[in-house]
């Protein structure tokens, strides 16, 4: 990709690059919402994921690769709505999923729940490379005393989309058990989420 192109859209603001995107589209013809569908409809494009690999691809120019590109991943970064409190833990997978779709490293997040299981406070403890992140217990349960919260629930990616837990996955999840019990803050569940689905390891009676 034009690295001149990709920084013109990295320099404008969030409105800017909206508009330099709608505007290239309108230049391909592409001026209303329903030319829009019909757009993406033949080019077989139905998910975030497609327009990726469509952005990316052969068949899209540069200028509008870039635009979309860096569009994505601004959506991405942006902070979904959560509820402050979720009622089971498909609710709790299916946003994780969502908010780490896309991701093209793995990251390790905590969130930090009160003794009501409101949700006080998120943060990603750390990103690793394509397939492994660096988490260790004492950055979690860092968070954990700040935050004076009496349960964790921690959540890693697999870009790859397996969901599978390796063995390093284990190993963290039974060092980061253990901290829980001496630290007197439970560790709720351990999610690993890829390409929108979700394992709980809760769930699966790995703890």
């Amino acid at each position: 990709m034009n690295n001149l192109q990709t920084n013109q859209f990295k320099l404008s603001t969030d409105v800017e690059l909206l508009g330099q995107v709608i505007y290239i589209l309108q230049d391909k013809g592409v001026d209303t919402l329903t030319n829009l569908t019909d757009k993406l409809e033949s080019k077989g494009i139905s998910s975030f994921e497609q327009l990726m690999n469509y952005a990316t691809g052969p068949d899209c120019d540069l200028e509008l690769a870039a635009g979309i590109e860096e569009l994505l991943d601004r959506l991405r970064s942006a902070e979904p709505k959560r509820k402050p409190v979720f009622g089971s833990s498909n609710e709790v997978g299916i946003y994780l999923a969502n908010k780490l779709t896309g991701r093209k490293q793995e990251e390790f997040w905590a969130f930090y729940l009160d003794n009501a299981s409101k949700i006080v406070a998120e943060k990603m403890i750390s990103k690793g490379t394509l397939d492994r992140s660096f988490a260790h217990p004492r950055d979690v349960f860092r968070w954990a005393v700040m935050f004076n919260c009496s349960g964790i629930i921690v959540c890693h990616n697999h870009p790859s989309g397996r969901l599978e837990p390796s063995s390093s996955d284990l190993k963290l999840t039974s060092d980061l058990i253990e901290a829980s019990k001496f630290m007197k803050v439970d560790l709720i569940d351990h999610f690993i989420v890829g390409k929108g689905k979700y394992f709980s390891m809760r769930e699966n009676d790995i703890f």
